[in-house]
Order: C-alpha cells, then structure tokens, then sequence
C-alpha cells in the first residue's frame, strides 16, 4: 500500500553557483529556511501540471495515466493533478521557465541535472522526501547524479548504463555467433571487419555531432581506464588527454582505416545511426541499454534483432558510464505545489516497485499497446525489490530477457558522467572524433591536448 508521513518545513534556498545563472531563469525558490517564509501545509489545497502525458495514439496507456489520475486524487483530495504533453527539450526549456509554462514536475535526462542545478532552475526537494518509505528502497549508487553537497533536487526514476549495441540478425549473416558479444575492444574491431566483409555493411561506428560523438567517446574512455575530470573540493581539472582517450580514439581509426568498416558518412547523429541500425546498415555502435524501447517502438525493428552487451573494456577500465532519467521540480512552483508534485512522483513512477495492482496495471497497459515490459534496464531499486516487481508483472514480460542476461547480470561499476560542464566537454570533442575519421594522419595527441586547454579554460570561467 502506497504510503508516506508527511511533516511541514520551511523551504530552504536553491543554491546558485555565481556566474551560472541565465537570464530570467529559475528565480527564487519558495522560502528561505534562515527568514519565516511559507511552509509546506499537506493539506493545503492544490493544482500540480505533470509532464510527459502519453498522447491519444497510446490509448491503453492514456486510460491507466487517466486512472492512475484519478486514484491519486482519492488518495489525496486536496491534490489536483493536470496532466500535459510536454516533454524535456533542451533548446526551449528555459523559455519554458522564464514565461511560467513549464510543468511542475517533468523528466529530464541524468546529463542536464547539474547544470540546473548549477543555474538555480532545479528545486531542492530534501526536506519533501527525508521520510519517504519508497525512496528508501531505491538504488543507492543513482543517488549522486541528484545531489549537490547534502541537498537533493530531483528524483532518478529510470536509469540504464551504457553497451554495446550490436545487430543479432548482421552477426548471424556474418557468421558471428550472437550469443557470444565481444568483451573487449579487441573483439570489436575484429567483428566490425568480419561484419562488413561478409555482409558489405557498417561494422562500428558512434555519432559525431550535437555533442554525442564526445558523450560516447568520453563512454569508451571510461571502458579504457580515463576519467575526463577530476574534483578536488573547488578545483576542476579537464583531463581528456589521456591514454584511455588516445586508445578509443585508435579504435576508431583503426575501425576506419584498418578494417574500412565504418561506413561512408562520418557526420552522423544519434537518430541517424539509430535509424541506420533498426534498417540493418549498422552492426555495432555504443549506446544506452534502454535504446530498446526506441528501437521497438519508433522504428520498428524485430527485438529479437538487437542485441545488449555490457560495455567492453580494455586492460584498465573503470566500468560503464551510466545515465537515464530524472523527475524534475519547477523551482517556482509554491512549497505546496512541490510537496504534492513529489507525492504524484512516488505514486506513478516509483509505486510500481512496492504496489502489486500499479505493476500490473501499468505492465497490463504497455502490453495492450504493443509496447515492450521487461526491457533490459539498470533497476533503480535495490535487487531484492526488484525482483519481486518481475514476479508480478511476470504475464506480461514480452521481452526475451534470457537473451539480455549478460548485461543483466553485468557487475560493471557505474561510472558517473562529468559533473562540470559536460556539454562544453562533449562538444571540443566531436570535432576530434570526426577527424580521425576523415583524415588517417589525424595527431590524436594534438587534437587532445589542444582541446584539454580550450575545455579547461571554459571550466576555469565558471
């Protein structure tokens, strides 16, 4: 049964790091703990805008949101819950903040929390689920990606690590077994060949633009034992001049150059390659375990066709970088506002793990709709009640997820992404991914150390 004790509290401040704020974002949170500002009364009548609504072509879906509405507000008649469409988009959300617009709780990926965070646009929401019960049971190697000190500002409620992403259907024509993925990146560049002799297709290759050549390039560094950041207390230092950045760079190269397996086209982004590789033009890329759901139900592809395998790793890896989602609080909205936006957060996305009639119900839906239950995924739960909540929703799995146990099983450390200025990051090294691609003299070292000081430098301007 869904439950949690309620207390009032004053709100404390919404710390923001000088220099970072945008102008007209986020603005003051609700109260300040130091003067008498408002408490959150549980009680209080109140109206919360929740984001992420499924759309009226996800009929099964629509109706269990719609009842999932309407057992909340049983359970808390002085909560209004107003459900919207909207969803995470980087490119409008401030607008979103500064007219007001914005939800009071939506999702956003693990990689934009900090910087929120950083920039006042995030509520602190510690005091609001201190004595939460369902919190207690959630997974506590996610819990860093929310916290700035001793503060949290959102809740992780879907979370994956990254893997390889190899095409089951392209290893067979290959005559690659696809039960057998390679586990270092020695295997890799070797099935890359195989593949595009065999089958004339793309054998590896990851995104180059928008940021995400120097997300997963910053993934495979990790895999080769390279950190690209270092925090000692205040002090940032960019480290991407590294061996294990040289020796994913090479890979590259040596995909491209030694194996001509990597394509034509070396701009590509994230949704080209995952169209290229639901078409069965790609055998291998890097990505998200949680791909599978995109993969099923934007594009189409066969799901026995895809296969997940954890990260590979060289002599020295760290593990694999991990992400997924966070439930977002407008820094706006009023104390009351938040508090029932966190109550309707436990309820619908995390009460699934600890209610038998919300797992099934919700499994039930998705099934109905033909979407996928029981997609790989990094449990944001601790085992054991993870475990149960498979038991229940046992009828309904449509996932083969005996094809996935090795990256189910994956004991790899979960290695979190940059917490400064990742995108900066990401971005000065896009442009050295695409390079080594397109020129096979391409000076690695160069390229990195020249990017290490570009990227230092945004870091040091704060």
């Amino acid at each position: 049964m869904y439950s949690r004790r309620t207390r009032r509290f004053a709100i404390p401040v919404v710390a923001v790091a000088a220099g970072l704020t945008l102008a007209g974002c986020a603005g003051t949170p609700s109260a300040d703990p130091t003067d008498s500002g408002p408490a959150y009364d549980p009680d209080a009548k109140v109206t919360i805008t929740v984001g992420e609504m499924p759309t009226a072509d996800q009929a099964a879906s629509l109706e269990t949101f719609d009842e999932r509405v309407a057992a909340f507000e049983e359970l808390h008649p002085n909560i209004t819950v107003k459900g919207e469409e909207t969803k995470y988009d980087p490119s409008t959300f401030n607008a979103l903040l500064v007219g007001g617009t914005a939800p009071t709780t939506v999702g956003i990926p693990f990689t934009d929390m900090q910087a929120l965070i950083e920039r006042g646009q995030a509520a602190d929401i510690t005091d609001y689920v201190a004595d939460s019960d369902i919190l207690s049971n959630l997974n506590p190697t996610l819990d860093e990606v929310v916290r700035s000190g001793d503060r949290q500002y959102g809740v992780v409620r879907q979370a994956y690590t990254m893997a390889l992403i190899y095409n089951r259907a392209l290893y067979e024509e290959a005559g690659l077994d696809p039960d057998d993925a390679p586990t270092d990146w020695d295997g890799v560049l070797e099935n890359a060949k195989t593949i595009t002799e065999k089958t004339g297709k793309t054998g590896f290759i990851i995104p180059t633009t928008n940021n995400n050549g120097g997300w997963l390039l910053t993934t495979m560094s990790y895999s080769n034992g390279s950190l690209v950041q270092k925090i000692d207390g205040d002090t940032v230092t960019v480290t991407i001049d590294t061996d294990g950045m040289k020796d994913s760079l090479q890979l590259l190269h040596d995909v491209r150059w030694e194996g001509d397996a990597a394509g034509a086209n070396f701009l590509l982004g994230p949704d080209d390659i995952r169209s290229e590789f639901a078409a069965g033009s790609v055998g291998q890329t890097v990505n998200g375990g949680s791909i599978y759901n995109d993969m099923v139900i934007n594009r189409g592809m066969t799901g026995t066709d895809i296969g997940i395998a954890p990260m590979p790793q060289g002599d020295k890896g760290l593990g694999a970088l991990g992400g997924g989602t966070i439930q977002w609080f407008n820094p706006k909205a009023t104390a009351d506002e938040i508090g029932a936006a966190t109550l309707w957060t436990e309820f619908y996305w995390l009460n699934k793990y600890v209610d038998e009639d919300a797992a099934v119900a919700l499994a039930k839906s998705q099934a109905e709709d033909g979407r996928p239950v029981g997609a790989p995924e990094l449990p944001i739960v601790n085992a054991e009640t993870y475990e149960t909540y498979l038991g229940w929703i046992e009828p309904y799995i449509n996932v083969d997820r005996s094809v996935y146990e090795a990256y189910l099983t994956s004991d790899l450390a979960v290695v979190p992404e940059p917490a400064i200025k990742a995108q900066e990051l990401y971005a000065a090294l896009d442009p050295i991914a695409q390079a080594v691609l397109t020129d096979e003299n391409a000076d690695i070292g160069q390229l990195l150390a020249d990017a290490e000081t570009a990227v230092q430098a945004i870091v040091d301007a704060g």
